[in-house]
């Protein structure tokens, strides 16, 4: 797993998957890029602090999460007029709807253990690399269900089976590659190279009736209430592989990764929901909802994560004295799901100047597309400060109101600081 298909890190949100002579940190985009930032070097190099990041995506209905606090604080009260209760109907059961369809909501973060990536150059046998990534990812959608109107001696309430349908995803990965030279034409230098990943993930489904949610309860804690009961660890080992032809002015990389396709079992939900009796409070009413939404299709017990294969292909070009300017693209030539079952297949292009200074040595600037799932566009800016940290951040040209204010659909952070030893 070279990095999440969701949650590209560093300076990736600016340059895509081209692997830049500057950054250690890019090693990690093409399993031949340890013996191209290498060459003509022996010994070892590794990473002071590697980029860490968050990440979030929206879908397109506005005011998601207000909507749904409203609703909830509604089906607790049990003494609404027959105009409150009918006015309540006709407001939720075109949101839950909509929800349904376009309500999504994910977060995600991902981090890399100091000082990897840990690259090793021999002359004689090649380079040899090293790295420790985690990521976590967690999205909620919305199961919908028509609203009910229950009365009960003249006064009346609101019932639904609409729940919350929140997926996870936790990963630790452990790389290690090997690359060398196998060509050499006309002063350029073909690498080729290899990486094993030996990937754990932890899946987790829950669902949340938003019915069972008691005045006070938390969407979060009742997740971390049933998380572990749904929860399932599996290992696999996903191989990549890649090539580097590199000139002195220009570079292009092809790598494929996840090219055994390794796949990975969620826990099963029907294990936690086959014995509701046992069961109480909000627990007992998401094992009841489960059932129903099982029983009618609607999502199934168990699920098996495949990381299906990926090719991409990037260039970058160089020039200039003093101020050096770089152009740079990549492209995914196919889609790749994430562990929560997001599609994702990134385009980019971008711009990197390069100055002669200690306080501000570099900046990016990038435009990027998913060309699948979402489709959404993203702009980025990326800063190298002080000559060692570097600050990326991207975001989607599309917007969404959230808490009364409009904010991008997605946007993406990532910090690293990048002293090499």
């Amino acid at each position: 797993m070279a990095q999440d298909p969701f949650q590209p890190s560093g300076t990736s949100l600016t340059r895509g998957s081209v692997v830049s002579p500057n950054d250690l940190n890019s090693s990690t985009h093409n399993p031949a890029a340890p013996s191209y930032l290498l060459k003509g070097q022996s010994g070892f190099q590794s990473n002071f602090i590697s980029p860490f990041g968050l990440a979030y995506e929206v879908g397109k209905v506005d005011s998601v999460i207000n909507e749904l606090d409203d609703l909830i604080n509604i089906l607790e009260d049990e003494n609404l007029s027959a105009e409150e209760a009918l006015n309540a109907k006709d407001r939720f059961d075109p949101f839950l709807q909509s929800a349904a369809q376009d309500g999504m909501i994910k977060v995600g973060g991902n981090l890399a253990l100091p000082f990897t990536p840990l690259l090793y150059q021999s002359n004689e046998y090649g380079t040899f690399s090293a790295d420790l990534q985690f990521y976590g990812s967690l999205r909620s959608t919305v199961i919908d269900d028509k609203i009910a109107i229950i009365n009960i001696n003249d006064t009346y309430k609101i019932n639904t089976s609409a729940a919350l349908y929140v997926k996870s995803a936790g990963a630790i990965s452990l790389g290690l590659g090997y690359s060398r030279p196998v060509w050499n034409y006309n002063e350029s230098l073909l690498h080729a190279g290899i990486k094993i990943n030996i990937n754990q993930y932890k899946l987790a489904k829950n669902l949340i009736s938003l019915a069972g949610l008691d005045d006070g309860e938390n969407v979060a804690d009742a997740i971390e209430n049933d998380y572990e009961n749904n929860a399932n660890s599996s290992t696999n080992i996903g191989v990549d592989a890649g090539l580097i032809w590199a000139s002195k002015f220009f570079t292009a990389g092809l790598s494929i990764v996840d090219i055994n396709e390794p796949e990975y079992e969620y826990g099963e939900l029907g294990v936690a929901t086959s014995d509701c009796q046992d069961l109480s409070g909000l627990s007992l009413e998401n094992c009841f909802v489960a059932q129903q939404a099982i029983a009618q299709g609607r999502l199934s017990a168990g699920e098996t994560f495949i990381a299906n294969a990926q090719a991409n292909l990037s260039a970058a070009t160089w020039f200039g004295e003093g101020i050096r300017w770089g152009f740079h693209t990549s492209i995914d030539l196919n889609d790749k799901n994430d562990a929560i079952g997001d599609a994702y297949q990134w385009a980019n292009v971008g711009a990197t100047t390069q100055f002669n200074n200690w306080l501000v040595p570099e900046l990016r600037l990038g435009y990027t597309k998913n060309l699948s799932g979402t489709q959404l566009s993203y702009y980025s800016v990326g800063v190298t400060f002080f000559k060692q940290a570097e600050l990326d951040v991207r975001w989607s040209d599309e917007t969404v109101e959230i808490d009364d204010s409009n904010a991008p659909r997605s946007a993406y952070f990532s910090f690293a600081i990048q002293t090499q030893f």
